[in-house]
Formats: structure tokens, sequence, C-alpha cells
């Protein structure tokens, strides 16, 4: 990554487009950084910037503790990411990123800050929807080792390197933490911003109708799609998923939305 790529501490430009007239942020799964959605630019136009979230804890940030409350993400990332907002920005989330993505939007409405043109939530239940299912993040090393299995994230061979996975299951822990201990606080207003929730059908982390269910997030446009796959359905669809994306960045109406009213 160049050195303009890597300017920011919280956000990564792969390829910085001084012209651009639009911006995609993407924020990162649990156990994932920006590097995620590097193969993402070769399936942009070159007038659409690719800009990367990147917590603490993970690839170029290792050495930083990894945070474990939503609201400290958001707290260390919004000076940075609010600076992109002078374009018509599209959020993308993934499963964590997706909570992320949603609380930050949040926040930029309380600040009375230009939110998103678009937000985009993958493989992520509805903010309102309670946590579901065991506390993964206070399972034994072994037992969330076989979560990350049944996830589908990591190939196989990854989990017999003692190594990386000492590395991994540290930073695995502080983003379940995050993301099941997170609670949207009672009577949150719904965003005006459009929204679009994609997800796997085969999930056995996200059931189909706890995704739809984010048509209660927005007062704006919805819309959701589901795929065959799993959680890491994207993986195998990414050129649709981009196409998805790039119908809104090309769509006439270059506004802002989501914010206050």
């Amino acid at each position: 990554m160049t050195e303009a790529g890597r300017a920011g501490r919280w956000v990564r430009r792969p390829v910085p487009r001084p012209r651009a007239r639009g911006r995609l942020v993407c924020f990162p799964c649990a156990g994932s950084g920006a590097m995620m959605y590097r193969p993402w630019q070769r399936l942009l136009p070159d007038d659409l910037e690719l800009c990367l979230v990147q917590p603490p804890g993970r690839e170029d940030r290792a050495g930083e503790p990894a945070l474990t409350r939503a609201s400290d993400v958001v707290d260390g990332m919004l000076p940075e990411v609010s600076g992109l907002l002078d374009l018509p920005t599209l959020f993308f989330g993934h499963s964590m990123g997706a909570l992320l993505a949603h609380t930050l939007t949040l926040r930029l409405r309380e600040e009375g800050l230009p939110g998103p043109r678009h937000l985009f939530v993958s493989a992520r239940p509805a903010p309102h929807l309670p946590h579901r299912g065991p506390a993964r993040h206070l399972l034994p090393d072994r037992d969330l080792t076989e979560v990350l299995r049944a996830l589908g994230g990591m190939p196989e061979e990854a989990f017999a390197l003692p190594e990386l996975m000492a590395m991994m299951l540290p930073l695995v822990r502080a983003d379940f933490t995050l993301s099941e201990t997170h609670r949207q606080p009672p009577g949150t207003r719904p965003l005006e911003t459009p929204v679009t929730a994609l997800g796997g059908l085969c999930d056995p982390f996200v059931p189909a109708d706890d995704l739809r269910a984010w048509r209660e997030a927005t007062d704006g446009p919805f819309a959701a799609h589901l795929f065959q796959g799993g959680h890491f359905y994207l993986h195998d669809v990414l050129e649709h998923v981009v196409r998805i994306v790039l119908a809104e960045h090309e769509s006439p109406a270059l506004t802002h939305t989501g914010n206050p009213q």
C-alpha cells in the first residue's frame, strides 16, 4: 500500500482519487481488517474512491489493543470518516462492520453532520434485535475456534498454524465482545438514509427474517438481497454485490441523505 493509502490512522485509501465524485467507505467484519476489501478496488470505476476503515488490533495496527465497545470505535473513526463526507458517500459494512457503519451513521446524525448517501449492511441482524444464541466471546479458545470454522471465513489450513491462531483468537474475542454486547439505545429514531441489507440464505448466524428486519431501521427506501451461501456469501458473489453498490453511485441523485431534519 502506498504512503498516500496509509495516510490516515483510521482510514486507508488504497488508490487515492483526487477527482472522485463519490466515495465508498467499507467497515470490516470481526477478526478482519481493511485488507478484506482490497479485491473491491479492481471492480470500481475511476470516479469512486475506496476508503477502508482500519480499527486497532489488526494488520498494520496489530500492536494496538482491540476495542470492545462500538462507541469507542466510532469515537476514534469519526473525525477521519466525517472528513470524507464532502462528497456523496456510500457506507458498506459486513457483519460487525454493519454494526459499526450503522452506529456511525446514527452518530453523524446526532452531531448534525452529513450522513452517507446510502447504507449497505451485510450479514448482520437488524440493530433493534437482541443477540441470540451463546455468548461466543466467553467461549474457551477451542470452542471459539470451532465457531470460526462454522463461519467459514478462514481457510482450513489456517487452523493448523498455532502462531496465527494465537494472534487471531484475542482479536476475534474482542470483536465478538463488541458485536454481542452492543445494544441500540431504546427509542432510537429510524434513519432517513436508504438502507440495503444483504446476506446469505444459508447463514447459520443471521436468519433471513433478521436481515429483512433492517426495514425498521430506516424511514427511507429499503431493499434486501439474499444470495446462495453462508455468512461469507459475498466472497462467491462479489461482482454481483459490487454491482448493487454501484447502482447507487451511478444514479443521478448525487446528494447527501441521512442529514438531521
